[in-house]
């Protein structure tokens, strides 16, 4: 770590790298956090590593057992299954404000850019999960971009960083069909999207939903 940053900046850049190794388990689910450890490891003092802690705890990432201590969150099905619940039902209500609103070189752009990313066959495991993920922003971004309504989208990659840590448990191994169907399925939502028809874009959203829910239910079981 930088030393010499200011605190409230020092505590962002504690959050961001602790929350992206609990979200790619290089921290597991249900170990103990070792603050003295991470305090001596990152070079810094207990204050940011505790206020960094903090806003992981609000997320339910990790949580304190009172007198042992703070632990990443366990995985189960049944969070899983709630998640994507409520995933649904936030991102029906995303679509429906934003369809009106995003304007129609950025639909263009999108249609173009899924048509470009079609023709792409990656080799290794990880440039699949980098297409997938710059798939999930171009069109799950855009739509949150044009929701109007803040408090929405800051619930929504809530959910979808949560959802993150289930989803690359199987990011080893991944096979191209799985990348075709995910195309697939933003592909129709581009679709509802171009067609300005808000009833076909946020049924195929929604059923995007599910079969990734499915998916990631079939690497967990």
């Amino acid at each position: 770590m930088k030393k010499g940053l200011n605190r409230y900046v020092l505590t962002d850049e504690i959050y961001t790298l602790l929350k992206a190794q609990i979200l790619q388990h290089d921290i597991p689910s249900g170990e103990k956090i070792n603050i003295d450890q991470l305090a001596r490891d990152l070079e810094v003092s207990n204050i940011p590593i505790r206020e960094a802690l903090s806003r992981l705890m609000a997320e339910e990432l990790v949580y304190t057992v009172p007198f042992k201590g703070m632990y990443v969150a366990q995985i189960s099905m049944q969070e899983l299954d709630d998640m994507y619940e409520i995933r649904k039902e936030l991102e029906s209500l995303a679509i429906r404000k934003a369809l009106p609103q995003i304007p129609e070189e950025k639909i263009a752009n999108l249609d173009q850019q899924m048509k470009i990313w079609s023709t792409s066959h990656p080799a290794e495991d990880e440039d699949k999960v980098a297409l997938i993920a710059e798939m999930n922003q171009s069109l799950h971004g855009l739509i949150l971009e044009y929701c109007d309504n803040l408090a929405l989208r800051n619930l929504i990659h809530v959910y979808i960083d949560r959802i993150q840590r289930y989803s690359s448990l199987f990011q080893k191994g991944m096979e191209q069909q799985l990348l075709q169907d995910e195309w697939n399925e933003h592909m129709l939502v581009v679709q509802g999207l171009m067609a300005r028809d808000t009833v076909m874009a946020e049924d195929a959203l929604l059923q995007h939903l599910s079969h990734s829910h499915q998916r990631t239910r079939g690497f967990i079981c």
